[in-house]
């Protein structure tokens, strides 16, 4: 593809540089004075009396230049601010041809001179001596309209930022905030420190986290979702009071006030309660805001959000009754809480999946929480949406949690922290039992922090709030986007296709990043295996489920493991003959339990493959970390639909069974009520694969088999 003209234009000026032994891409530039305070010196002279000693040497970049004959303007802009400049051919001779044969919009230059004032009244450089010290390719936008595509604003931050100087100045101001709140904390004896962004147990919240594998551990890792538990084993360490500006990662969805990337501010006070938390966050919200915006009433999308009152404190019971009349204290149990629900008419997101205590969060998000602008302080949260707080000493339901909420967002959240280990360790158990009924955000248990907490915790008080949530409400921004200097984006079509002719695309890197499992036995023994312990009936279900997953493994990138998803399709329910019974009338940790490991024990099989098939199993609660192990996890309860799908066909043929066939009995929960159609989902949360797309690729290469099964 060729170059627009205007690039070869300018790359042909880089060229007849090089040709006249001019460096277009200097190493440095003089810079004595900044813009900004050369527009506030007094008294300046006018043109006829400029003086010539100021010695005076600024860079910047140049962002409008005008020709007038003998004389040009322009703009320059650094970091502080923009400054006119002007050359003057009778100062420059054959320099003035240079700037105007050379010179472009976009490019850096150092300029030398003195200060004067136009008639205009204009404070203006007038240039003696200039260099170009870094030549731009392309040019920038047009500064007047500047860049008004948001998906390029967020993609090209650089452009934006180039021509449009009130959101320069967004980013200087979350710089700015972020600097008071650690003064702040400074003042009041608190520390900061730094802990790890990866771990091996995603705790601290619920939220669903990011998996990546690390190569020389032969380890599953997480990206932090929060630092809370390894602050406070810094606090365990003896430093009473601590805080720290994390970047956490949360696996979830995207829109204007969530961000799979974030800035937290956490810190935790040793010998504190979550009511001397609020008094403290109360007092340093007030005085960061005021010495950030220079007032405590802000200005947000047409509404006023006064931040100079004492903030209210309302019950999250209290809230919700008002709303619409449910009382948590009396539905206490998760069935009870859904009929009330239901009885009242009322749309909850993700109804079926969630655990008591998030439905109550969810129900909270739905009616309440959009009413709600002038800051409140919401508290008595349930014991089952804070694992890790402390619990009410006059009401077990409850935990002594805050959270301030305004304009609709919750901006902080804070408690008395629990320091009982054996309460801890029962609600991570209790958590764990959330995630194996398909609750993606329950938490994880984080064995090293129990630990921690069994050696003993002070008694304290922990708060966390999301940087880019204040700043959105403080800046009069509706999208978390517009006050991250560089948001998460997708690769546009043009670099994933110039990354993946390079060879650098995320598939093509070695190992995709993820581990190869190694079987340890070939299909030959697989088959054999299948033979001797698999139902007859049940064996064209693991044939079809291995043909999905080699589908799979090349669709997903992973074409050099295909064998090996295969194998996982192929084995993934061979002990279920031999368990069926135990798991369905006594433990239902039977199936993927002791007997598959005695089955594969036959065939050498690697103790890695048999953890694959385990995790499929949601009743072992085991991470579901990997593309293969996410594929099957999704694929298993699909097959089994298509083959159910098939048999209700006049023809009884798969041949004669469509995408949209599929899909249709898929939403009717009557049809082969016994799939999860919950676990097929997963394809598009974590695999990101769309149902429609899924249903295609598993049927497509199920057909491929179906003869030998009289399908």
């Amino acid at each position: 593809m060729s170059q627009p003209k205007e690039v070869q234009d300018r790359l042909k000026k880089v060229q007849e540089l090089r040709d006249m032994g001019i460096n277009p891409y200097q190493d440095r530039g003089k810079q004595t004075h900044f813009n900004k305070d050369l527009l506030t010196i007094e008294n300046l002279p006018d043109i006829d009396n400029v003086s010539t000693d100021q010695n005076i040497s600024i860079c910047g970049r140049l962002l409008l230049f005008r020709e007038h004959g003998k004389i040009s303007f322009g703009k320059l802009r650094d970091e502080s601010a923009e400054i006119q400049i002007c050359f003057m051919r009778d100062f420059l001779d054959e320099d003035y041809k240079f700037a105007k044969k050379y010179l472009d919009l976009g490019d850096y230059i150092e300029a030398q001179g003195d200060m004067f004032l136009t008639h205009k009244g204009e404070p203006t450089l007038l240039v003696r001596k200039f260099k170009l010290i870094s030549k731009a390719i392309r040019p920038l936008p047009e500064k007047f309209h500047g860049v008004s595509d948001i998906e390029i604003q967020y993609r090209k931050r650089y452009l934006q930022t180039s021509t449009d100087r009130q959101a320069f100045e967004r980013f200087r101001k979350r710089t700015i905030l972020v600097q008071k709140i650690r003064d702040f904390l400074n003042e009041n004896r608190f520390m900061e420190v730094t802990t790890p962004t990866l771990s091996s147990s995603a705790s601290g919240a619920l939220a669903k986290p990011f998996t990546t594998f690390h190569n020389a551990t032969k380890s599953d890792f997480y990206l932090r979702i929060a630092p809370e538990t390894a602050l406070k084993k810094a606090v365990a360490c003896g430093f009473e009071r601590v805080y720290e500006f994390a970047i956490n990662f949360r696996n979830e969805g995207l829109d204007p006030s969530h961000l799979p990337e974030f800035m937290m501010l956490e810190f935790y006070a040793s010998y504190w309660n979550y009511e001397d938390l609020m008094d403290f966050t109360e007092k340093m919200i007030k005085k960061v805001i005021q010495e950030t915006c220079g007032t405590l009433k802000i200005q947000h999308q047409g509404k006023t959000i006064d931040f100079s009152g004492e903030y209210p404190r309302v019950s999250m019971r209290d809230l919700i009754f008002k709303d619409c009349g449910i009382d948590i204290y009396v539905e206490k149990d998760i069935e009870s809480l859904k009929k009330a629900i239901l009885d009242k008419g009322i749309k909850v997101k993700d109804f079926d999946n969630l655990g008591y205590g998030n439905l109550i969060d969810n129900l909270y998000k739905k009616v309440s929480r959009p009413k709600i602008i002038n800051p409140i302080f919401l508290i008595n949260h349930p014991v089952e949406l804070s694992p890790l707080a402390r619990m009410n000493d006059e009401n077990p339901e409850i935990v002594d949690r805050f959270q301030l909420v305004c304009n609709t967002w919750e901006i902080l959240n804070a408690y008395s922290e629990l320091t009982d280990p054996v309460d801890q360790k029962q609600r991570f158990m209790q958590q764990a039992e959330y995630k194996t009924q398909g609750d993606d955000e329950a938490m994880m248990i984080d064995f090293s922090f129990l630990d921690a907490m069994e050696h003993g915790f002070p008694p304290m008080a922990g708060f966390g709030m999301g940087i880019e949530r204040l700043l959105c409400l403080l800046l009069d921004q509706e999208n978390l986007r517009d006050v991250v200097l560089f948001p998460m984006t997708k690769s546009s079509q043009e670099e994933i296709d110039a990354m993946q002719k390079l060879g650098q695309s995320a598939s093509q890197q070695s190992g995709t990043q993820e581990p190869v499992v190694d079987p340890g036995f070939t299909r030959d023994q697989a088959v054999e295996v299948v033979k001797k312990y698999v139902d007859p009936k049940l064996q064209p279900h693991l044939f079809f489920v291995e043909a999905a997953m080699r589908k799979l493994a090349d669709h997903y990138g992973f074409t050099d493991q295909k064998d090996v998803w295969g194998l996982a399709g192929l084995l993934h329910d061979v002990d279920w003959s031999v368990t069926e019974e135990e798991t369905m009338n006594s433990n239902p940790l039977a199936h993927c339990g002791e007997k598959l490991e005695e089955i594969l024990g036959e065939i050498n099989a690697s103790q890695e493959f048999i953890e694959v098939l385990r995790s499929h199993y949601k009743e072992h609660g085991l991470p579901v970390d990997t593309t293969l192990k996410k594929a099957l996890y999704s694929v298993d309860e699909l097959c089994g639909l298509i083959v159910a799908v098939t048999l209700v066909r006049p023809s009884k043929q798969m041949a004669d069974v469509k995408v949209s066939s599929v899909k249709k009995k898929f939403k009717d929960k009557g049809f082969a009520a016994n799939v999860d159609r919950n676990l097929i989902l997963t394809c598009e949360d974590w695999l990101n694969t769309p149902i429609e797309e899924m249903i295609a690729l598993a049927l497509e290469s199920m057909k491929e088999i179906a003869n030998e099964y009289g399908m």
